[in-house]
């Protein structure tokens, strides 16, 4: 069985809590909301001020970390601990505010409704204005020790990344320009951000997943500081090989056998994909980690300290080596 030559969990938490600002995307389906929700718990038990922020319209993050739903306000779920949703009209007027330095004259602007059905049409502004935002949050105010950004799966993610580049080729020098020029340098500092990419143990994620990264060091010259490999099925022992039942086991037994030796087979199977994806990224410049597959759920904070704290032992789900 090949070995995966993964990253230490505490040395990368280590690595990853001094940056402010975290973000975590993937293709659509991989699990990044979960990543964000256990990378949040992680930081906020080493002792950080965290807020996790998030683009999606339902309330799993929430549910997750103890709370009820996601409001677009920060929220207190644990010690530590705040989630929100990250609303754009709501950025608009806040990022707004920020800008011209004055809550009234952002909100007669951009809380006008002529005005935000005018400003739907300009491509671009809704990102610029949430990533304005979460970036505010955690360069230039500090409100937070990190923030981890939830962010949009991996093609929109580059769209929002990029408009800070798109408005320097294209805007006139003046605020806005001031801002994007600060957003882009914030991008691509290592020591500030930096993006944690999700995928699946299958061939085609993890390819995306190697494209998004090479794509998000070109395309905006930032740096991925993780790859995740989400929902990695345990080793188990072969029992067809190594116990056979014995003649009179009951159907239920031999059902259940059968079981075992898929979900072992199952984790074999990923394994060797894994490596042979590994293989094929010699350089490999980021940090990697696994996230065990997790069949009993993630519906309170005390199920994400129940996994977290097997990613950090080593461990995955059947207590199995990996």
């Amino acid at each position: 069985m090949p070995e995966l030559r993964r990253s230490d969990p505490e040395q990368l938490l280590s690595g990853l809590e001094s940056r402010r600002l975290l973000i975590v995307s993937g293709k659509g389906g991989v699990g990044r909301t979960t990543v964000a929700a256990l990378l949040g718990a992680a930081l906020a038990s080493r002792g950080h001020k965290v807020l996790i922020a998030t683009t999606g319209h339902d309330d799993r993050l929430a549910w997750m970390l103890g709370g009820e739903r996601l409001t677009d306000t920060p929220l207190e779920v644990a010690p530590n601990l705040d989630i929100q949703r990250l609303v754009p009209e709501t950025c608009v007027e806040e990022y707004g505010a920020l800008v011209t330095r004055s809550q009234r004259l952002s909100h007669m602007v951009f809380g006008n409704k002529a005005v935000r059905r005018l400003l739907r049409a300009i491509p671009g502004l809704d990102d610029f204005a949430i990533l304005g935002k979460v970036w505010h949050e955690a360069v230039r105010a500090r409100s937070y020790d990190t923030i981890v950004f939830d962010g949009p799966a991996s093609g929109h993610l580059r769209l929002v990344l990029g408009v800070p580049q798109a408005i320097l080729a294209t805007v006139a020098d003046g605020p806005l320009t001031r801002e994007a020029t600060a957003m882009r340098d914030s991008l691509q500092d290592p020591s500030v951000c930096a993006a944690v990419l999700v995928g699946l143990p299958e061939p085609w994620p993890l390819t995306e997943l190697g494209e998004l990264a090479t794509a998000l060091r070109r395309e905006i010259g930032m740096g991925a500081g993780t790859l995740v490999v989400n929902k990695l099925w345990p080793l188990l022992p072969d029992l067809d090989h190594d116990t056979r039942p014995a003649p009179d086991t009951s159907e239920a037994v031999e059902a259940a056998l059968r079981v075992v030796n898929e979900i072992g087979e199952r984790g074999r199977e990923q394994r060797e994909v894994v490596a042979a994806w590994l293989d094929g990224r010699a350089n490999l410049d980021e940090q990697l980690v696994t996230v065990p597959w997790w069949p009993w759920g993630l519906d309170e904070l005390a199920d994400i300290r129940a996994l977290l704290a097997t990613i950090q032992a080593g461990g995955d789900a059947a207590d199995a080596e990996l």
